[in-house]
């Protein structure tokens, strides 16, 4: 039901927008595809702490407590859930920029175009002109163009991050290998161990694979983007709607 939730608004700015651009449907799509992959990743770790087990002379749940956070000592999930959102925030924030473009531009159409006498009491031109779609040329802004390679550009820090932290932090700690536990508290020695190692590697990778992919796409398409529209020498400014 939550990920349902946090699917409807996603969908609704993606279809109900007036205003669209190069490549605005693609990145809806991956955040949708990484919601579904969230959902379906965060069910292995779900019960992390009973997955966790240990064996030793004397152990007590509070030593096998103390092992398993000396051996989680990073976060998990909430790290995931943050870079989501934090992918999600770039995405938007193109909206932003986009939302007060378009709000210039229909100053500057309306100043230009008189109001018929009969609708300059009732403002329905003024609603009729701002349910117009628009359809932005970067050819034209290329204010905008830059705020959205800097868009992307923060897109690919933020999932190298998540890259760095899912293979270098995350990976590591379901190798499947013995776990040697030894803390102040609990000198033990105590062996430890995590339980269904394959499912939660499986699931590291499947977040994995669709940040290498944004990862890809995104520098393709920035490159793209640059090499298409920078270059082009176009003094026109305004843009129809």
């Amino acid at each position: 039901m939550a990920m349902v939730t946090g699917l409807i608004p996603i969908l609704r700015t993606a279809v109900e927008a007036t205003t669209d651009y190069a490549g605005r449907t693609m990145w809806y799509g991956f955040a949708v595809i990484r919601l579904l992959a969230l959902y379906a990743s965060e069910r292995p770790w779900g019960r992390l702490d009973q997955d966790f087990d240990c064996q030793g002379n004397g152990t007590i749940e509070f030593c096998r407590k103390a092992c398993f956070n000396e051996h989680f000592n990073v976060p998990v999930v909430s790290l995931w859930n943050t870079c989501y959102v934090f992918f999600v925030a770039s995405v938007l924030l193109m909206e932003l920029f986009t939302s007060q473009l378009r709000h210039n531009l229909h100053k500057a159409a309306m100043k230009k175009k008189p109001l018929p006498e009969e609708k300059t009491l009732t403002g329905t031109w003024a609603s009729e002109h701002a349910h117009k779609d628009l359809v932005l040329d970067f050819h034209q802004q290329k204010v905008l163009l830059v705020l959205y390679l800097g868009c992307i550009v923060l897109r690919l820090i933020g999932e190298l991050a998540f890259l760095y932290a899912l293979l270098w932090w995350h990976l590591p700690m379901v190798s499947g290998e013995l776990i040697v536990c030894s803390t102040e508290l609990c000198p033990g020695p105590y062996n430890c161990l995590v339980r269904f190692p394959a499912e939660k590697r499986m699931s590291l990778y499947l977040l994995a694979f669709l940040s290498v992919c944004v990862v890809l796409v995104g520098i393709v398409f920035g490159f793209y983007s640059g090499c298409h529209y920078l270059p082009k020498k176009n003094d026109k400014q305004e843009v129809s709607v």
